[in-house]
This record gives structure tokens, sequence and C-alpha cells, in this order.
């Protein structure tokens, strides 16, 4: 029985899931939610005053962390997205007849328990109920990923010239030019994320439309 296009599918799925991920966890430096970004010992260099002073982390970066990295976050959203897909391929590649068509069961006379096989059956509800929350997951890890960019400060996607020299919006300065953790990094991370967290939306719907065409395909 040839699995191809189920094997193809599931690993596009997968490098884009783990992708999701990555750009997520180097959003912060520190992704520790009992260090309080306000303490003052961590900077932010995308904006200084006229005494060309940094700004220290704000409470939205606290709340931004949590939506990344807390209980409910798009950190689990994406774990749960690549444990759920890899259940769906197991099963796909181990059980033979899978009841993709939800057809294995018939009720008669009205009986609440179904006459069939059932373990096709149940082994078909198992698969829907892992596709299934595997696209909610995605779309917690999407839109975790949105309400962590909405705590950011806005960024142009380029630069913009205001008629003074050097003044790009996404320029560092000097001395700041070489830190990692900075607003622009950032949100530049989280626009990613969610690029290739919506990609893989589409991704889980193309590796069941592959499951599907390779068992019909393999009769």
């Amino acid at each position: 029985m040839s699995y191809t296009q189920t094997v193809i599918a599931t690993l596009f799925l997968l490098i884009f899931l783990l992708v999701t991920l990555g750009f997520n966890e180097g959003v912060y430096s520190s992704v520790d939610l009992n260090v309080r970004f306000a303490s003052g010992h961590l900077k932010d260099c995308r904006f200084l005053d006229d005494n060309y002073t940094v700004s220290v982390f704000t409470k939205e970066d606290d709340i931004a962390r949590e939506f990344l990295y807390g209980g409910f976050s798009a950190r689990g959203g994406a774990i749960s997205a690549i444990v759920l897909s890899i259940g769906a391929f197991v099963l796909a590649i181990v059980v033979p007849k899978l009841d993709l068509d939800m057809s294995a069961a018939k009720y008669k006379n009205d009986s609440w328990i179904h006459q069939g096989d059932t373990l096709t059956f149940v082994i078909g509800v198992l698969y829907q109920l892992f596709i299934s929350a595997s696209v909610l997951s995605v779309l917690i890890l999407s839109s975790c990923t949105i309400m962590a960019l909405s705590k950011q400060c806005y960024v142009p996607s380029i630069g913009v010239d205001f008629g003074v020299e050097d003044n790009n919006p996404r320029k560092l300065p000097g001395a700041c030019s070489e830190l990692a953790d900075n607003i622009v990094h950032r949100t530049d991370y989280l626009k990613a994320s969610l690029f290739f967290s919506l990609a893989s939306l589409i991704a889980i719907r193309f590796m069941d439309y592959a499951i599907r065409y390779d068992k019909k395909a393999s009769v």
C-alpha cells in the first residue's frame, strides 16, 4: 500500500509547525514568566528619548509573554498540533481500513447501538477527532500569536524616509545594533510565526486529503 502523499503532506505540516514554534520561542531572550521585565534590568533599545536613555520592558511585554508561553498559549497550541498530527499520521499508516466516510456503523430499526465493524468505526471517529483537534490547536496558536503581536508597538515593515538622514524606523541605534532582544526583532518573529501558523492550517487540510487519496488509491 502506497503512502507517498501522506508522508509528504505530514512532513510539510510538521516542518511548518516546528518553524512556527521556533519563531515563537525566539521572540524573547528570556521566557521565564517568573522574571518581571518591568524590574528594569532588561532594556529595549528600539526607542530612545532625547537623553539617549533606553526604555524598559512594560506590562505589555508580560502579557505578550503569557500569550506565547503561558498555560493557554501559542506554545501549547503548537505542541498540541504536532502531537495530534503525528497521531493522525500513525492511524493512517497502521490501520489498513480507516473509516474515513464514517460508514462502518449502521443503525437499524431506530436502535441506539450500531451494527457493523465497531473497531473500524471507533478508529474512524478517533481519526476525525485528531484532525479536528489539530485544526483547533493551530487556531489557538494563531490567535495567541496575533494577541502577542498586538501588544508590541507599531513597527513599519520597511524603512520610511522622514526627510532626516538615517531616520529609518527599523534601524537600531549605535550600541544597540547588535542586540537581539528588541521590538523590531520581536515583531518580525511574530509576523513570521503568524504566517507559518496560517500555512499550517492549509497543510492540515492537505494532509487529510492526502490520507484519503492514498487510502482510496490503494484499493
